[in-house]
């Protein structure tokens, strides 16, 4: 079965029109609603133009490691806050992330697999650098970092999610290829009390959790948390790459359930915090990944995830800024392959731990320098493929290896409006030597307009499972040269708008080909366009549109599930005032190339997967009854039939996804 256009092909006016209708929709809505929020107004109104710019310009600390406007950063930066994240019912951090603009997600009835600024090769998230309150969650197996139900945080207990763009390696090292996003907590107070939540939605959803959170008068700040979550998912699903008769003729009966259960911990005293999180997934496979056979049940991933991170800060007043921690990693992944009547199993374990040091200082008042150091011990890296219920063990591959970097950055005032930030960091891991530098210029000639000049690199080295599975053929580490030039505007008092320009030149990316990995370098380029207004009657609303272009250098073709356009547009609108929010949401994507496997495992290119678009839509109420939250939310509203490209592992070429759903959801503080 083959999936067709279902918008035609996103254009430059098509997007411009897109952007127009947003602003005359809101603004119209703004009119409307602003003599019912006139009380608020005249509160903000006492407040200077100054400070109202202050309320709607986000503070990150992922981009220098140190908190700063994100109009300072050296980077292009989204800030998501947990106020939309309720507004437009996301339920993983996989739906954050596919409504921001320039990132896109694809899910293969497994994991999904998050694609940025063109490039999207189904294998395990390794270039986008993963961070929980600054702690690591990429695995020390794949590289990889998980963004669906397998994401190590329930996204209920997430304060905002910052993404910095770009190469990351000058403070970050390895796995910060293309960007980084940071998953900030919230804290006891922002808890205060405990809570409970309740969702049910299609495919016999469920999820439950219970949190405590406090802050207590001797400034401790604590947060306890345990969620559970388990879905059947849908009952059948089709594949005509099996439709025999032999094999169920295509139909996969009961094997897309999934569960998961998680529990998070923070506690805050003084300069300490001790943070830790444990998640356990596991996930039916209904596609005949790996070349096993179709419609078996026993196709199954379990994934286990946990940290435990001590953190030091402290602040010496006119001194020096110290950041230290320490941490212990865990990952485990089994898989079953079910071949015929035979069952062959895969365990893989990963233990690490690390630490680091970093020291901040301000000079003058107009410069800052960091310096900083890492350490990290991959002590336990093992595989094991066995024959279950046998003595036959195929692989049983063991390793460990040890990690450092140093880096520095100085971020120096040279005029009022200009300022140049400039870093370096060397890496040493396993047998990979990097220096990574970056090079910002940021200047504001006018009031509320930012331009900013930026030039990185980055690397990604081979990580464990690609090493194992190379044959023996050397495989170079990943490095990238970024260029990318960004102008930001602030309109009036209620909208800012932001436009990036990129350049990417790929050397030796690493892909799974023909039953092994191997290297081929790409460039990408495009632009990314993007509005954000918010206004003081409760009406928020963004919307984007990326034209990108992404090539492989080495075959002279373009790169597979790389679309070219994508536009975005969500709108929330109080319907009763401080009450009752309704979230639209749009998310257009163009088509994408495909590639698929063979039965005898050769890579070969597949039929592309259609361009579609689809609407979500959300009621979100708080407050009707004291301490209580409810939304309601409809995911593809209009119940558009499409797919995602699948990866190099599956013999289908897409991935049908799901249509129309829905999911109800409860949340009481006490």
């Amino acid at each position: 079965m083959r999936l067709i256009n279902i918008l035609p092909p996103v254009r430059l006016r098509w997007a411009a029109a897109l952007f127009a209708m947003w602003l005359a929709v809101a603004g119209a809505a703004a009119e409307v609603a602003a003599e019912d929020a006139g009380a608020k107004t005249a509160d903000l109104t006492d407040l200077t133009l100054e400070q109202l710019m202050e309320i709607r310009i986000p503070t990150v600390t992922a981009a220098s490691k140190r908190e700063q406007k994100a109009t300072e950063a050296p980077s292009s930066v989204t800030v998501i806050g947990s106020d939309d994240i309720k507004r437009y019912g996301y339920r993983t951090l996989a739906d954050v992330l596919r409504s921001v603009q320039g990132l896109y997600v694809s899910y293969d009835r497994n994991y999904a697999f998050l694609g940025t600024r063109g490039v999207n090769l189904g294998d395990f998230n390794s270039r986008i650098l993963l961070l929980v309150d600054g702690h690591r969650v990429n695995n020390d197996l794949t590289d990889g970092a998980f963004i669906d139900t397998a994401f190590i945080l329930d996204i209920d207990l997430i304060d905002r999610i910052e993404i910095i763009r770009g190469p990351g390696s000058v403070l970050y090292g390895n796995n910060a290829f293309f960007g980084v996003i940071n998953v900030i907590t919230r804290d006891g107070s922002g808890v205060n009390g405990a809570e409970m939540s309740g969702e049910y939605g299609t495919f016999d959803t469920y999820k439950g959790r219970f949190t405590y959170g406090k802050s207590f008068t001797n400034g401790a700040h604590l947060v306890l948390s345990g969620t559970l979550y388990d879905s059947a998912g849908p009952g059948r699903l089709f594949y005509d790459e099996f439709n025999t008769t032999n094999q169920n003729n295509g139909i996969a009966r009961d094997l897309d359930d999934d569960s998961s259960q998680s529990v998070f911990g923070s506690l805050k005293y003084r300069d300490f915090t001790v943070q830790a999180a444990f998640v356990n997934r596991e996930k039916g496979n209904p596609t005949a990944q790996y070349l096993t056979t179709f419609n078996d049940p026993r196709l199954r991933t379990i994934d286990k995830r946990a940290y435990v991170n001590l953190k030091y800060e402290h602040s010496f007043p006119e001194v020096i800024d110290v950041k230290a921690r320490v941490y212990y990693d865990r990952n485990d992944f089994e898989i079953g392959y079910p071949v015929g009547a035979t069952l062959f199993k895969e365990d893989d374990e990963g233990e690490w731990w690390g630490a680091e040091l970093q020291l901040t200082r301000r000079l003058w008042e107009r410069h800052v320098v960091t310096a900083g150091a890492e350490y990290r011990d991959d002590f336990r890296q093992r595989q094991r493929v066995f024959e279950a219920g046998t003595t036959n063990v195929f692989t049983d591959v063991g390793r460990d290896q040890r990690n450092f970097g140093l880096y520095a950055e100085g971020d120096f005032g040279v005029l009022t409006n200009l300022h140049l930030n400039a870093g370096v960091r060397y890496d040493h891991i396993g047998d990979v030597d990097s220096v990574n530098p970056r090079v910002a210029a940021i200047y504001s000639p006018f009031e509320k307009s930012t331009f900013k000049a930026i030039y990185g690199t980055a690397f990604r080295a081979p990580n464990f499972l690609e090493l194992n599975l190379s044959g023996g053929q050397q495989i170079d580490p990943e490095k990238i040269t970024s260029y990318e030039l960004v102008y930001e505007q602030g309109i009036g008092r209620n909208l800012r708008s932001s436009v990036s320009g990129f350049y990417n030149r790929m050397d030796d990316l690493i892909v799974f080909e023909n039953g092994g990995f191997t290297n081929f370098n790409a460039e990408a380029k495009g632009v990314e366009l993007a509005l954000e207004g918010i206004w003081t009657n409760g009406i928020t609303g963004r919307a984007s549109y990326t034209f990108q272009d992404a090539e492989n250098r080495t075959s002279s073709s373009g790169l597979p599930d790389s679309p070219q356009h994508m536009a975005k547009f969500n709108v929330s609108v109080p319907l009763v005032r401080e009450k009752i929010f309704a979230g639209l949401e749009f998310q257009y994507l163009s088509k994408r190339r495909t590639v698929r496997a063979t039965p005898l495992g050769t890579t070969v290119p597949g039929e592309d997967a259609g361009g579609f678009g689809i609407v979500n839509f959300t009621l979100y109420s708080r407050n009707l009854i004291k301490n209580l939250e409810f939304s309601a939310s409809v995911y593809n509203l209009l119940d558009r039939k499409y797919g995602d490209p699948a990866t190099r592992f599956h013999q289908q070429d897409i991935i049908e996804q799901d249509g129309r759903s829905f999911r109800l959801k409860l949340v009481y503080a006490f």
